[in-house]
């Protein structure tokens, strides 16, 4: 979008508003848009081709992350929250695993939230099946598992413990390492290589670097959204934007930002609150022989340990950003860093129980609050513990756990038990989160939640939220599968009842359900 062209007042109107691009937003726009709807997408962020972006970490942190990744959540020691903030969201950025909602999760939220009329085990098995086939899902190829997660797969061997490679929706990976970066092939189908231009074909209009602030609320229902447009190099406010919306609002701007949106339009009561996390850390180690980070796929190995709370994925990282995770300073430094291609990381994600809170700050911003319990510091020390005696298992010669009370470098595996002894607090964690859910709470009680099972607003007609907002808890597993097969299912239920000129499109056969992997069916309960 050219600067003069940012600067001009937007005004526009179809069917339905959605706001955000991300895994929520653009299926929400997919389904819609197939049904015959008039669609209009807007999203904050920038709509980057493959050649626009940027192939070093830094450029890529300032043009596709929000804030650069600065976004803190606050408590006995701050973390920060990662998310993407171009077209496609946090798919564009994150490594395309593909996880399905677990079954124990799906009946507890049927059970306990009064969710089981949208998300039958059956309807939520059909669109899964659907994204599935849409967007080339399959087990990562042993061709492009690269020696991060080779040596992960060793390790898991060694020790007997069950492990396997990621499901992702990147069934063309050529192996760049490069996820994290947006990918440089197109393999990957994030929502900006899949639904956001198969919305588009349908007749989905986009508006780019167009920031919703408010929702328009009349007479008790939602008639459309007013924000700004951004201008493209700054991202500063420039000229003001105002969509009506003829049949709904869709918000799908994420876990942290769906609920500035909604508390800004006037929804106060639980708008917020029950914000959950997957937060992570990672363990580095070294190895004799070169591991080869720089190739393969930047996640493609993984051992569930779903009861015990988390899971090891392997992560490759750039190598500005591997740098700095090297223990040591000047000559010890340095001769780490020449051997640079020796060494792998991997991260540990783990299920906490703990609930935090969503505020918006009065210059429009997110004040996030959250605070591990001391079971799920116990839960992530027993994570890292395990990985360091992976590493071991499969070689490595040294081991850095990230601990910063214990220490430094591991080098025999009888040290393990440093990290073992004594007790833990928050500070001994270097934390990040990319998996977010709650704030905006589904359920068919309005005391208890924010939306109803079909998503629309307890409280405000014609105003849906459709994004990992409404999970009622967090689910142990990748959440953007989860994500886009529940807002698939209500986004179908929407697009039926507010039929316009043709039907939804009526299903092509079902492609024949892959066999689950055995870790798959390993699902966490609630």
């Amino acid at each position: 979008m050219s600067r003069s062209r940012a600067a001009r007042p937007l005004e526009d109107e179809a069917d339905f508003v959605v706001v955000g691009t991300g895994a929520g937003g653009a299926t929400a726009a997919r389904v819609l848009a197939g049904a015959g709807h008039s669609v209009l997408l807007l999203e904050e962020g920038p709509h980057l081709s493959m050649d626009a972006r940027p192939r070093e970490m830094l450029p890529t942190m300032r043009d596709l992350f929000r804030d650069m990744g600065s976004t803190l959540a606050l408590g006995p020691a701050p973390f920060p929250v990662l998310q993407g903030r171009v077209v496609g969201g946090s798919t564009a950025i994150n490594s395309g695993i593909i996880w399905r909602l677990p079954e124990a999760i799906r009946r507890h939220w049927a059970e306990a939230w009064g969710l089981g009329e949208v998300l039958t085990e059956e309807r939520l098995t059909e669109a899964f099946e659907r994204i599935e086939a849409e967007t080339h899902v399959a087990p990562t190829g042993e061709a492009v598992l690269g020696g991060n997660a080779s040596v992960l797969a060793r390790g898991a061997a060694a020790l007997g413990l069950e492990g396997h490679p990621t499901r992702r929706n990147a069934a063309g990976c050529q192996g760049s390492a490069r996820c994290l970066q947006g990918c440089p092939t197109g393999a990957k189908q994030s929502m900006d290589r899949s639904y956001v231009p198969r919305a588009l074909r349908d007749g989905a209009r986009l508006h780019a670097l167009a920031r919703v602030e408010r929702v328009e609320i009349r007479g008790g229902r939602a008639v459309g959204v007013t924000g700004h447009r951004l201008e493209p190099a700054t991202r500063r406010p420039v000229a003001p934007l105002r969509i009506r919306a003829r049949r709904g609002v869709v918000v799908s701007a994420g876990v942290v930002h769906t609920p500035l949106i909604l508390q800004h339009s006037g929804l106060k009561r639980l708008v917020g609150e029950r914000f959950q996390a997957h937060p992570g850390t990672a363990v580095v180690a070294r190895f004799p022989e070169p591991v080869g980070m720089g190739f393969g796929a930047t996640q493609a190995y993984q051992v569930p340990c779903f009861e015990r709370g988390y899971k090891i994925e392997s992560l490759s990282l750039p190598p500005e950003m591997l740098a700095a995770r090297l223990p040591g300073t000047g000559a010890a430094w340095q001769r780490r860093l020449a051997e640079l291609d020796h060494y792998a990381q991997w991260a540990v994600m783990c299920r906490m129980e703990a609930k935090g809170r969503i505020r918006r700050r009065l210059g429009g911003g997110p004040k996030i609050h959250y605070a591990p319990t001391q079971r799920d510091l116990e839960r992530l020390r027993d994570g890292i513990v395990l990985a360091a005696r992976l590493f071991f298992a499969a070689g490595a010669s040294e081991v850095y756990p990230w601990m910063s009370s214990r220490p430094p470098i591991l080098r025999r595996a009888e040290e393990i038990r440093y990290l073992e002894e004594g007790p833990v607090t928050h500070r001994d964690f270097h934390l990040m989160a990319t998996h977010l859910f709650g704030t905006a709470v589904a359920g068919a009680d309005p005391s208890r939640s924010v939306v109803g099972p079909t998503l629309e607003s307890h409280s405000v007609g014609g105003l849906y939220v459709m994004d990992a907002s409404v999970f009622p808890t967090n689910i142990g597993v990748n959440p953007q599968h989860s994500i886009m097969g529940v807002v698939w299912c209500a986004a179908e239920r929407l697009a039926n009842e507010s039929a316009v000129a043709r039907p939804l499109r009526s299903r092509r056969p079902s492609p024949a359900r892959p066999p689950a992997d055995r870790a798959q069916r390993a699902h966490p309960s609630p």
